[in-house]
């Protein structure tokens, strides 16, 4: 509790820049998922089925810093709302490995893992090719 005559410590945000990083971890996010809803894989559909159903859980923690889940599981961002929102739950969300980001972003290279075992073929000599998928964006940022 603050005492009459104390200054609190207030720390400033650069907003654009977060604003910058939320909005490249969507476009990342969606990306994938529409990637992902286009595969005939059932790893891949399962990874992806595991990783919206998350989001889904995370719905009423998203929309406190302005991300909702719009048509075909793909996420939207309310840039006002992400301006008013709390830096706690912008760190909730997108900071440590077990946070929503850390998760999707397990759930992503599990999708490009399964993606590379289903395009993993025998070439015409007898040789193992591997084509490179890039559903998981190095751009997914863990940290605000």
């Amino acid at each position: 509790m603050k005492r009459p005559g104390e200054e609190t410590e207030v720390e400033d945000y650069d907003w654009d820049a977060i604003t910058k990083k939320v909005k490249s971890f969507i476009d990342d996010y969606n990306d994938v998922v529409k990637e992902a809803g286009e595969s005939n894989t059932k790893d891949v559909l399962r990874n992806a089925s595991w990783m919206t159903g998350m989001t889904d859980k995370t719905s009423h923690l998203l929309s406190k810093i302005g991300i909702t889940i719009g048509k075909g599981n793909k996420l939207e961002l309310d840039e006002d709302e992400l301006k008013k929102a709390d830096i706690s739950s912008l760190k909730t969300v997108f900071t440590g490995y077990n946070s929503f980001a850390g998760k999707t972003a397990q759930k992503a290279t599990g999708i490009s893992n399964a993606a590379n075992r289903a395009s993993a073929t025998y070439t015409n000599n007898g040789t193992y090719s591997k084509k490179d998928s890039s559903l998981t964006s190095s751009k997914i940022d863990k940290e605000v």
